[in-house]
């Protein structure tokens, strides 16, 4: 760790504690600041938290937007987080900034008067940040910002980044500002394998490194003329407070001269804040995430993905969707609230109609909720437990979260497994639907009396799903946040090539090698959610329109 010295007006000093990085990115202070940070590395109540109270200081009564991946994650976790760093750094509430609320009557007004103080935060200096998330992409029309900031780029299609940089405009009082018009970013190192979006990593090429090395020379300059200035006025020396002053005003033009339309592209590990982590959290990230998952989560190593190695290689981003929640659903909520998600934020839903849902059991129980409209499947929900959480958690969840649909029908599809106790009524699949029940459900068990379904044969069924060859099937639409841990399964899921003991042919098998990682890896990083989904569409019509083996004589699909 690096240690910063800040000095009041009443000359009282205080010491704060910064990573080298930190103190790096203070004295370049580009336009553009793009940092890829390993996990732990402190990324928003550190790095965001700082740039942002440099830029307040700069661009006085400007606009600011801070676009996070969803609005729940925005109000639970990713602006709670930047105020707490504001608050390690100094500001007070009421005194530095207000949220949800118009500011006090000693904070400088923003350039115009907002509309609306929903969702937002204020600050003395004048300024106005406008909340926005990408599953809710309207959330920052109709306004001009100055600069933008954006917290976990990862998990943001670089679709809502285009619609919102034209509206990094207006305000011409300071456009002279190096800031003016820039964004900074901030993100773990993105997984495309995971379904991460990495389009953070062609600002890199924005990147002049001689300019950067110039911006940051002048910035130690600068830095070395401020100490001497608190030297002088500490000694009374009022010559050298004259002459350093002068030397400060030159220097201050250059830095702004050599910063213009700068970009700093950095990539770090969350090793750089060791200080604060202590060596133990690295050795046990390593031991929850394993080998893989750490160079990238956690040292920023770029992941590879090979094509050829997917499942589902015919599943592509056109069938996922990021629009799904009703615009304005949650204004109802402040900053910080805990925020009840339910189905009646979802866009997409139709609440006068049953729904479907793929369960796969086990030490984790997965649980795939969707509903065909037209010619298209939308897959609005994923739900799990872990054990020791089961099949009566699970059933909770389902009935919290859909507790406002109208027609309370639900057709299970489900794991062979599901029905294997079925003699004794204690069987899975029963034992979930009765749960259900209880809450005023009518649920259909779809599965009884099925076989196994080969992996070879859901490999042909998914392929043509999601290749969209054949024309009977419906198209499979998915939200990416809704079905976040869906999403990822099916584009990590991995095929491996096996004998067939009885003809000697090669088949190809769904890799579930994952399904044996920790616990708490299952949701993200297994087969299991795949399962779950390929339960949910081997059903008789679809199976029958590919013309695969597994029909029985009642037409049922065999499932396993």
């Amino acid at each position: 760790m690096t240690k910063r010295t800040h000095v009041k007006k009443d000359k009282d000093v205080k010491v704060v504690y910064e990573t080298w990085v930190g103190v790096m990115c203070a004295l370049i202070a580009a336009k553009n600041q793009i940092l890829i940070i390993g996990r732990g590395g402190g990324k928003t109540t550190n790095y965001m938290a700082e740039r942002s109270m440099l830029i307040n200081k700069e661009m006085p009564n400007a606009y600011f937007f801070f676009l996070a991946d969803t609005y729940v994650n925005a109000l639970d976790n990713i602006i709670p987080s930047l105020l707490e760093g504001w608050r390690r750094k100094g500001y007070k509430e009421g005194i530095d900034y207000v949220t949800d609320a118009p500011p006090p009557s000693h904070f400088k007004n923003p350039y115009k008067q907002p509309l609306s103080y929903k969702h937002t935060i204020s600050t003395r200096f004048g300024n106005f940040y406008k909340l926005g998330s990408a599953d809710v992409p309207q959330s920052l029309a109709g306004n001009s910002y100055q600069h933008g900031f954006i917290d976990e780029a990862r998990n943001i299609n670089d679709y809502p980044i285009r619609k919102i940089m034209p509206a990094l405009r207006g305000f011409p009082a300071i456009s002279n500002s190096v800031f003016y018009r820039g964004v900074s970013c901030t993100t773990d190192m993105p997984n495309i394998a995971e379904g991460d979006f990495d389009w953070v990593l062609n600002h890199e090429k924005n990147m002049d490194i001689q300019q950067i090395k110039d911006s940051l020379n002048v910035g130690i300059k600068l830095n070395k003329i401020r100490l001497q200035i608190y030297n002088a006025i500490r000694d009374r020396d009022l010559n050298a407070i004259k002459r350093l002053e002068k030397q400060l005003y030159r220097w201050t033009v250059r830095h702004l001269r050599v910063r213009k339309n700068s970009t700093l592209f950095y990539q770090v590990s969350a090793l750089t804040n060791v200080g604060i982590l202590s060596p133990g959290y690295f050795q046990d990230q390593l031991d929850l995430l394993g080998p893989e998952e750490f160079k990238s989560a956690v040292l920023t190593f770029k992941p590879t993905v090979k094509k050829g190695e997917k499942f589902y290689g015919t599943l592509g981003e056109h069938h996922f969707f990021d629009d799904g929640i009703i615009p304005g659903y949650y204004d109802k909520y402040k900053i910080g609230d805990s925020v009840q998600a339910t189905s009646l934020a979802l866009k997409y839903i139709e609440h006068n109609k049953p729904l479907d849902a793929g369960v796969d059991f086990g030490n984790m129980c997965s649980m795939v909720i969707g509903q065909e409209t037209g010619n298209y499947v939308y897959m609005l929900k994923n739900l799990f437990t872990l054990a020791p959480e089961h099949i009566k958690e699970l059933a909770l969840q389902y009935t919290e979260f859909f507790k406002h649909h109208k027609t309370k029908v639900l057709n299970l599809y489900y794991d062979r497994s599901g029905n294997q106790n079925s003699a004794i009524k204690k069987d899975y699949a029963t034992e979930l639907a009765n749960y259900i029940k209880e809450k005023g459900w009518v649920v259909n068990l779809k599965n009884k009396n099925q076989a196994t379904i080969f992996q070879e044969e859901e490999f042909n069924l998914m392929k043509q799903f999601f290749g969209g060859y054949n024309k009977n099937l419906p198209h499979i639409l998915i939200d990416k946040f809704g079905c976040r841990e869906y999403k990822s399964s099916i584009q990590l899921a991995k095929t491996k090539m096996s004998k067939n003991n009885r003809t000697g042919s090669t088949m190809i098998q769904k890799d579930k090698s994952s399904e044996k990682l920790p616990l708490h890896q299952l949701p993200m990083f297994s087969t299991n959610f795949s399962d779950a989904g390929k339960y949910f569409f081997f059903r008789p019509e679809w199976v029958k329109e590919t013309r695969q083996r597994g029909l029985t004589t009642l037409g049922a699909p065999t499932i396993g």
